[in-house]
């Protein structure tokens, strides 16, 4: 999705730009609901763990919302903060992920892939 707002054209990055936005909110919804909820649990640094997780994502939620496309630095801003956006989908591969398949079992982590699906659907559309 960020390919798609890098590639869209000066007067074509609106709509590339909010559906990637709704992406974002709708997997930290996800992830506030289900996945951080279960990395607390999740062993004596789950807490810590999931909190900066969370808060992290918070932050570049709220930086991506702030995007203006007709400011002349958004190009800029947009490719730091797309660079900042994988770095923490690597963090949490690298800090969340092996708590939960070590904390939860396989059957529950499939529950929350689940769940997370079921409340990315109904945050969609409320």
């Amino acid at each position: 999705m960020c390919l798609d707002v890098r590639k869209a054209g000066q007067g074509s990055k609106e709509r590339p730009l909010a559906l990637l936005q709704e992406a974002v909110h709708l997997h930290l919804l996800g992830e506030i609901a289900v996945a951080h909820p279960a990395v607390r649990n999740s062993g004596p640094a789950g807490d810590t763990v999931a909190v900066a997780c969370q808060v992290e994502g918070e932050q570049l939620e709220r930086a991506l919302n702030d995007l203006e496309v007709s400011n002349p630095d958004f190009d800029a801003s947009f490719e730091a903060l797309s660079g900042a956006l994988l770095d923490h989908a690597s963090a949490q591969q690298r800090d969340e992920f092996p708590l939960l398949r070590r904390y939860v079992t396989t059957q529950r982590l499939h529950m929350m892939a689940g769940a997370m699906r079921d409340a990315r659907i109904m945050a969609a559309t409320d």
